[in-house]
């Protein structure tokens, strides 16, 4: 029971920073700041503070340095992905509500279910399949589609969703090639020294403000992710009961956009959101049960 109550923990953990970093990164993507300037400086506090944990736990060997060298590949390709979703979160969230974005991450358990029957051939029943286009349609009922409000970002959120689902999928497949702070430093790393590729060709000196702000979205963003691979390794058979309280990003997003950016949510959006939390919930159940 402990180490289901410490998985829904860190799956809540997960949801919280998840969204806390989607509304700095959307503060500072309406204030016109640089991707490539918070990112940098936010990558680098972060890293910086996994290594030093990592040396404090006399462990940094295990961690950084893997068994084989192919075993580099997926971590890499993974931190190479990792840039790509990155930057459309922050050029994403200046141009869609926050609450709109949270729903649109939280089609990414739809997805795992069906590239976990495509890649690790799990069986999935009828009700599963029933489970994952109501799903979709409590996001349509969310987004009330028209030519007024579709933009490309909504599609390239998804797209985000999908790539994440295919990028947990293939963790989960081959996770003992490398350790959860391993996957955690391999994927910063890369979206850290591209960003200084484009930070060095414009550098800046940060005001205190902005590198409390960009150093607090970097290690925030850290831990999400750790916290995401750390909850499911340590739930292990029981994911199906830890995995909808990820739903509870729907809720900490929502919150922040009412908060902080004056967002509405109307009555048809908390039935959509609904929709989206019990679907997934039955289609992640059937898929472990």
């Amino acid at each position: 029971m402990k180490i289901l109550f410490l998985g829904i923990l860190l799956a809540c953990l997960n949801a919280f920073t998840g969204s806390t970093f989607d509304t700095i990164t959307k503060y500072s993507s309406i204030n016109n700041y640089k991707w490539y300037h918070y990112y940098a400086i936010g990558g680098t506090v972060a890293i910086l503070i996994l290594v030093f944990f990592l040396i404090l736990q006399k462990n940094i060997k295990n961690h950084i340095l893997l068994k084989k060298k192919e075993y580099y590949f997926l971590p890499l390709i993974r931190g190479l992905h990792f840039i790509f979703v990155l930057i459309t979160i922050f050029y994403s969230l200046k141009y869609i509500p926050i609450n709109i974005f949270t729903i649109l991450l939280m089609t990414t358990p739809f997805f795992l279910v069906i590239f976990a029957k495509l890649i690790l051939k799990e069986k999935l029943n009828l009700i599963s399949w029933i489970a994952i286009v109501v799903g979709f349609c409590g996001v349509l009922i969310v987004l009330k589609p028209s030519t007024s409000n579709i933009n490309i970002y909504i599609f390239l959120i998804l797209f985000v969703a999908i790539s994440n689902a295919l990028s947990f999928t293939l963790v989960s497949k081959y996770s003992h090639i490398a350790s959860t702070y391993g996957f955690t430093f391999y994927g910063y790393a890369p979206l850290t020294v591209v960003s200084y590729i484009f930070f060095l060709n414009d550098p800046i000196i940060p005001s205190v403000k902005e590198f409390l702000l960009f150093s607090c979205s970097g290690v925030i963003v850290m831990i999400a992710m750790w916290a995401f691979n750390a909850a499911y390794h340590i739930a292990g058979k029981y994911s199906s009961i830890i995995s909808p309280f990820f739903f509870t990003q729907i809720i900490w997003g929502s919150l922040y956009g009412i908060i902080f950016f004056s967002e509405e949510i109307s009555l048809m959006s908390i039935i959509g959101m609904l929709v989206i939390v019990v679907s997934g919930t039955i289609a992640i159940y059937n898929r472990n049960k």
